[in-house]
């Protein structure tokens, strides 16, 4: 005969030997929860409204998205990439990389070119590894060295040929920065050498047949080199498809984002161009372990995307930290994979259909046509 006692202990015995995968497993499921609250939390400081006054037709603009649409786009080095790659496997690709080269010598176009620092950049590494989305082209030209004055000169117009043809060869879109933030006080381009040398290489483009790039004329949205009006350095509206800008530090100063902004993307309305946030990071860095960075950097980011109708974003995913960049020797890591939280309310936010992503249909939606 079974005792009372005995059969109770029989019967509890595997409820104690549970008990703490089932601790365990509640334990999980809150703090998922909690997560997903706290995520939840998080967007909901989010302003999806637009300005009207920034709702306008374009002229001379190429590869735009279509309204309530905007083009995601990720950099900017080989190593950056892998590191986003690995990190966020599961999650959609964005539309487009970033990529930089110098107008100087052909490199990091058909083959990996790593630099002083340590970092790479690849072209087609993204041609090949990414095959449906855009490539966002970088190029590197400035006042030092008479780099501008010897383009407008044709010194590299054998680099530039090069170019044109790979180009050409990889029939999907490019947005070309053209001498990038080309009134940044760290580039010293002067307007007239600046302009010289950029008609120079859209006129070669153009002559070489290139038809599947975007130009895109790059501004520092900061004070300018020597105080010079920004109109100093505009080529044209026949020259330019996209007015672009860096967001860096003026995501900090909430909606404003500065004087300087304001006017580069009055100059974009008054000429009817597509505005791009080509560079962009939070640069106090994204800590492990809170949230500060989402509410002082990405709210007003997102804000300001969404409020002035931007069309097309990149967000830098770097350590700037191990680049060695002159100037910025402050600025903190900035990779998204430094703070599970802070990801995963960035990918929540850009999944919705108003961030168009890497697909079959992302030409189309482009208006591109091999």
């Amino acid at each position: 005969m079974i005792k009372t006692d005995d059969f109770k202990f029989s019967l509890s015995t595997p409820f104690l030997v549970c008990m703490p995968a089932l601790l365990i497993f509640i334990s999980v499921v809150s703090a998922q929860n909690q997560n997903n609250s706290s995520i939840q939390d998080m967007r909901a400081q989010i302003e999806r409204s637009v300005d009207t006054a920034f709702v306008y037709d374009y002229d001379q603009s190429k590869f735009v998205p279509e309204s309530n649409k905007t083009l995601l786009i990720m950099g900017q080095t080989v190593e950056g990439i892998s590191d986003y790659l690995s990190a966020f496997p599961d999650e959609p690709l964005p539309a487009g990389w970033s990529a930089y080269w110098g107008v100087t010598e052909f490199t990091g176009i058909k083959e990996r070119f790593t630099n002083e620092t340590g970092s790479s950049q690849h072209h087609q590494m993204l041609v090949d590894q990414f095959p449906n989305a855009v490539i966002h082209s970088a190029m590197w030209m400035v006042g030092n060295w008479n780099i501008a004055r010897n383009t407008a000169n044709g010194l590299y117009d054998k680099v530039l040929k090069k170019y044109a043809r790979w180009a050409k060869s990889i029939k999907r879109p490019i947005y070309l920065r053209i001498g990038y933030e080309f009134d940044g006080p760290h580039n010293q381009l002067e307007p007239k050498e600046y302009l010289a040398a950029y008609k120079h290489v859209v006129d070669l483009l153009r002559k070489e047949g290139v038809n599947n790039i975007a130009l895109v004329w790059h501004s520092y949205a900061a004070p300018t080199y020597k105080g010079y009006d920004l109109t100093a350095w505009y080529p044209g509206d026949e020259y330019v498809d996209w007015v672009a800008i860096s967001v860096f530090g003026q995501a900090y100063s909430k909606d404003s984002f500065g004087a300087d902004t304001n006017r580069v993307l009055q100059f974009a309305k008054a000429h009817k161009k597509p505005v791009m946030i080509a560079e962009s990071r939070p640069i106090r860095g994204i800590a492990e372990n809170n949230t500060v960075s989402w509410n002082e950097w990405f709210v007003p980011f997102f804000n300001f995307i969404y409020r002035k109708n931007i069309k097309a974003v990149c967000l830098i995913n770097e350590n700037w930290q191990d680049l060695n960049i002159p100037g910025i020797d402050e600025w903190k890591d900035g990779r998204l994979s430094n703070n599970k939280i802070v990801s995963r309310a960035w990918f929540e936010e850009t999944q919705s259909d108003y961030f168009l992503k890497s697909s079959q249909k992302l030409y189309e939606q482009l208006n591109f046509k091999k």
